[in-house]
């Protein structure tokens, strides 16, 4: 069994930025622009209880993960550790939610994958940037080249809605 102790080393979750650190690039999409997030900020992770057995931390009930502007929560989340006690996966699981003050990602699942560089958000995905609202099924973001594949559950598809910004002086 792994010591609690080596949670608290875990500076893996300073590259994982609250993992949804880099949902902001995601939610960014709707402009194809990416923000960033100062990721040597501290992250503030609060939970009703936190279970930590071999290489696996839980955050269990209204869990909240801040790191400067950027909030996620959800009902639970499940870190993979490695041996340094870095996070390897992070799963939130529960309505999960990520903002930033500027833009929101929304859905029940969320997953943080270090090794294949990827978030992925599912079931009912809703992005919003300001007046623009993207949704969707499942939101995949690859965080080293800020590739984007947002799929529509079985049956429907994907909805944007966006406000074009004209020139000043036009109609």
């Amino acid at each position: 069994m792994k010591k609690a102790g080596a949670f608290k080393k875990a500076g893996g979750l300073k590259k994982a930025g609250v993992w949804a650190a880099a949902a902001i690039a995601v939610c960014g999409a709707a402009e194809a622009q990416l923000a960033s997030i100062d990721t040597d900020e501290p992250i503030d992770i609060t939970g009703d209880r936190l279970e930590v057995e071999n290489d696996v931390a839980t955050f269990i009930g209204n869990v909240r993960a801040v790191q400067g502007p950027a909030i996620l929560t959800a009902e639970r989340l499940v870190a993979d550790l490695d041996d340094k006690g870095s996070f390897t996966k992070i799963h939130a699981v529960g309505t999960v939610r990520y903002s930033n003050g500027k833009e929101a990602i929304t859905g029940a699942r969320a997953v943080f994958d270090d090794v294949n560089r990827t978030i992925t958000v599912s079931e009912n995905v809703v992005v919003t940037q300001g007046e623009q609202v993207m949704t969707g099924g499942e939101l995949i973001y690859w965080v080293d080249s800020g590739k984007i594949l947002f799929t529509a559950p079985s049956g429907k598809r994907i909805r944007g809605i966006f406000y074009a910004k004209g020139e000043p002086g036009q109609s």
